[in-house]
């Protein structure tokens, strides 16, 4: 930053870290050590679940200590009250802000819930909300997003009320916002499917219909992406798009993606001299699909491609 001297580092100061870090190395070596000692004895007091609070700090992606600290507190469960379930839901929350891909700690704040003593629907509807915060810092951090299809199901078992709606509008927000959120499209992919087989979308041809002009806008939105490009790739193999149009109306709608899909590549070879992979990619698998349907048709990807 300008006004901060950057620190110069002397043969001495090198000197003094590596004897810092040859040090921390040692210690937590230490620690490693005497938690596995204590685990191997099957010692499980509060104790030792403070040690491992200190190792798991340190380096959290440690599993093995994630299992013994579980195994503590299943062995001192009858008495441990609520306090002590909120102080470890806040423990894995501090090491999130740190660490929020270290997949761990998300599997430990999950269970902390599951063995919550509070039993009601509103811890997870509470940490529903905590998620959504997080993935505004983070909308792309897909193991938040993998996290949060584990709250609305466990939420959805204990209400008995479907959340998939609610859901689906969170995903088109968040596509909405930014167009290469490809956890935001995969959480739509996982969605729609089942809407359709519960029934839980009216219209369904309506439904498709209006899917096949969004992703049309996304890909003229940013070429360059390839989030909605797996998610086209998903959509028009998927057996709800021709049991919603129909073989004929799907037909149509491949055809006008792909014309659509042409122009953008043609479009980036008078910009830029080259070809847009993903139309390409793209195109060959609009005329796979066209030709399961028995469309018969000269293939234009395969003559874009020898060039």
């Amino acid at each position: 930053m300008h006004g901060v001297k950057r620190k110069q580092w002397t043969q001495e100061l090198l000197k003094q870290k590596r004897e810092q870090d040859r040090k921390r190395i040692i210690q937590y070596r230490g620690l490693v050590d005497k938690i596995l000692d204590f685990r191997d004895a099957k010692v499980y007091n509060l104790g030792v679940l403070k040690e491992t609070t200190q190792l798991l700090r340190i380096n959290p992606e440690y599993n093995a200590g994630w299992n013994y600290r579980r195994d503590i507190i299943t062995h001192l469960s009858l008495e441990l009250n609520q306090e002590f379930w909120e102080e470890e839901l806040a423990f894995s929350m501090a090491l999130l802000k740190d660490y929020p891909k270290v997949y761990w700690i998300w599997n430990h704040r999950k269970w902390t819930l599951e063995n919550h003593v509070d039993k009601s629907v509103k811890i997870w509807l509470r940490e529903l909300a905590i998620v959504s915060k997080l993935l505004q810092m983070d909308a792309r951090n897909f193991h938040g997003w993998h996290y949060r299809r584990i709250l609305v199901t466990k939420i959805e078992e204990r209400t008995g009320q479907s959340r998939a709606k609610e859901e689906l509008q969170y995903a088109v927000d968040n596509t909405n916002k930014n167009i290469s959120n490809y956890s935001a499209w995969h959480h739509k992919a996982t969605l729609i499917p089942k809407m359709f087989e519960k029934n839980e979308i009216k219209d369904k041809k309506k439904f498709i219909q209006d899917e096949f002009a969004y992703v049309t806008n996304a890909i003229y939105t940013d070429a360059e992406d390839q989030s909605v490009w797996f998610y086209i790739e998903w959509f028009v193999k998927n057996h709800i798009v021709i049991d919603a149009l129909g073989r004929d109306e799907l037909i149509q709608r491949l055809q006008e993606l792909q014309k659509n899909i042409l122009t953008i590549n043609e479009d980036d070879v008078l910009f830029s001299g080259k070809q847009n992979n993903w139309c390409l990619k793209v195109l060959i698998v609009l005329e796979d699909v066209q030709r399961n349907l028995g469309v018969l048709f000269t293939p234009c990807s395969h003559e874009y491609l020898k060039e």
